[in-house]
């Protein structure tokens, strides 16, 4: 897994700036720091990146305990045709290993599943700065991965990089950017259409944003964001999971930091700060590290 964030860090420092058109900060008239998801739209504008994420968690009863812990290093590319459309997508490579009550463990290891949005940027205020935008994101999780087997059975699917099912969303967010403060919210629905692996039936998911970042520099900014997610019980051939929904809420402290034009790092530790879970989870702390680059 650390080979593969090595490769995408060097991937995205090889792009040839001689090619660039200028830098985006100017095309954009704004020096806002903004990580992977929050830049603003011109015409042509690309953005490629990459992020390691590591987690893990702890589910089911007593006596029949499930630990899950989890690293992806995700891949991400947007492109904006106009100042109205930006277009990304998203596709993780995931090792996932889980222990369960007995000691026995199993791991799979490959591709994830991608993830596919379109932000339509429905209002600006007049100024070139654009200091606040608005509008309303589409998106598509698409079964990209491969059920892996062991010894000709399925792996469990706790254990699966990714689960194959079908799930779009829509939501909206709104950004308001006016160095040195910068505040960005959003929200979220998610539907399966399609069930995945193992008759898993993913439960509706809701998830909100909020976040304020402040730039101690032109080059280094603070953030704080709180994150959080509802979601209904997964099922299995129509039989409830009853260790999986709920809420969860975290707290999420992590700076971004632009050492030289045009290239973000970007840390964040995720806290759970609020856990109403269905059943039994316990969730432990995320830590999310990336780079992106504009070209």
């Amino acid at each position: 897994m650390r080979k593969l964030l090595l490769t995408g860090v060097a991937v995205v420092l090889s792009v040839n700036t001689a090619a660039t058109w200028a830098c985006a900060t100017c095309l954009c008239g704004d020096p806002t720091i903004t990580t992977m998801g929050t830049e603003k739209p011109f015409a042509g504008r690309m953005r490629a990146g990459v992020e390691f994420l590591s987690r893990s968690e702890t589910s089911a009863q007593p006596g029949s305990e499930l630990i899950t812990k989890e690293q992806r290093v995700t891949y991400s590319f947007s492109y904006a045709l106009n100042t109205d459309w930006m277009f990304a997508a998203s596709l993780p490579m995931i090792t996932k290993r889980f222990t369960r009550y007995d000691l026995s463990t199993a791991e799979g290891n490959g591709l994830g599943d991608m993830d596919l949005t379109a932000r339509w940027f429905l209002g600006k205020d007049a100024r070139f700065r654009a200091r606040y935008l608005w509008g309303v994101q589409i998106g598509l999780r698409a079964p990209t991965s491969t059920e892996q087997t062991t010894k000709g059975v399925a792996l469990d699917i706790d254990a699966q990089p990714g689960v194959g099912a079908t799930i779009p969303s829509v939501g909206a967010w709104y950004g308001r950017y006016a160095m040195p403060w910068f505040f960005y919210t959003s929200v979220n629905a998610q539907h399966a259409i399609k069930d995945g692996y193992q008759g898993y039936q993913a439960g509706d998911v809701m998830l909100a944003t909020v976040m304020a970042q402040y730039a101690l520099k032109f080059r280094l900014a603070l953030q704080l964001s709180v994150d959080g997610r509802f979601k209904r019980h997964d099922k299995y051939f129509d039989v409830q999971d009853k260790d999986s929904g709920g809420v969860l809420v975290m707290a999420t402290p992590g700076l971004a930091w632009t050492p030289y034009e045009d290239f973000v790092f970007n840390m964040s530790y995720q806290i759970p700060a609020i856990e109403n879970p269905n059943g039994r989870q316990e969730e432990d702390a995320t830590l999310r590290v990336g780079v992106a680059y504009d070209f």
